[in-house]
C-alpha cells in the first residue's frame, strides 16, 4: 500500500515553489522539491500578464488574459502531473495540497483591476493560484486553502503542536535535504503539512 504524501506551494508571478512531503511531525520527509513554472517556454504570454495588458486596448487586454489563464493552467497541469506520477514511481499517493489563499478578491472587470496598480498585483496572483488549484483538482487532489500569514499557526495547531516548535523543526529538515531551504521552500512545507494532516 501506497505511503501518504502531501504538496505544498508558494507561490510568484509565473512560477511556484514546491514541496513534497511524507511522515509526520517528528519524523517528516522531504520526497521533493522543485521549482514549477507556470507559463510555457518563450515570451509568447508575458510574466507580467495584467501589466502588459494595461498597455493595450480593451479587446486586446481581454485576449492577453484570457489566453494567459489558459496557458498557465494548462503548464501547471502537466507540471503537477509530473509531480504525481514521480511520486508514484516512490510508492507515495498524494491525496492533498496546500496552496496560499488570495488576500483579498479580484474585479470580474477586467479595466476595473487595471485601472489600480495594487489591484494588477493581486490579479497576477490569482491567476497563478487559480492556475495551481485547478491543476491538483484536476488530477483529484484535495485543495486546502489559508492565507499566507496564518499558514503556520495553522499548521501547528492542526497537529498540536506550538508554532514554534514546528518551525524549528522545518528548519532542521536542511541537515538531511542541503539547499535550497529558505523561506519559499518552509512555506511550501508548512503548507504541505496542513494538506498531510487533511489527507490523513
Amino acid at each position: 500500500m501506497a505511503a501518504i504524501a502531501a504538496l505544498g506551494f508558494k507561490l510568484h508571478t509565473g512560477w511556484a515553489a514546491l514541496v513534497a512531503l511524507a511522515g509526520e511531525p517528528g519524523n517528516l520527509e522531504v520526497l521533493l522539491r522543485r521549482r514549477i513554472e507556470l507559463l510555457p517556454p518563450g515570451d509568447a504570454v508575458p510574466r507580467f500578464v495584467y501589466h502588459k495588458a494595461a498597455e493595450l486596448s480593451a479587446s486586446q487586454a481581454v485576449e492577453l488574459v484570457e489566453r494567459a489563464a489558459s496557458a498557465s493552467q494548462e503548464t501547471a497541469q502537466i507540471a503537477v502531473k509530473d509531480v504525481l506520477d514521480h511520486l508514484r514511481s516512490l510508492d507515495h499517493a498524494v491525496k492533498a495540497v496546500g496552496i496560499p489563499s488570495a488576500s483579498r478578491p479580484v474585479p470580474k472587470d477586467l479595466s476595473e483591476v487595471l485601472r489600480s496598480h495594487p489591484m494588477i498585483h493581486t490579479a497576477e496572483a490569482a491567476l497563478f493560484r487559480q492556475a495551481v488549484a485547478s491543476a491538483c483538482e484536476g488530477c483529484g487532489l484535495d485543495v486546502i486553502s489559508v492565507r499566507e500569514r496564518d499558514v503556520w499557526p495553522n499548521a501547528a495547531s492542526t497537529w498540536g503542536l506550538k508554532e514554534a516548535g514546528l518551525r524549528k523543526q522545518v528548519d532542521g529538515l536542511r541537515k538531511s535535504v542541503g539547499a535550497p531551504w529558505g523561506i519559499d521552500q518552509k512555506t511550501a512545507t508548512a503548507l504541505a503539512l496542513l494538506a498531510l494532516r487533511s489527507g490523513r
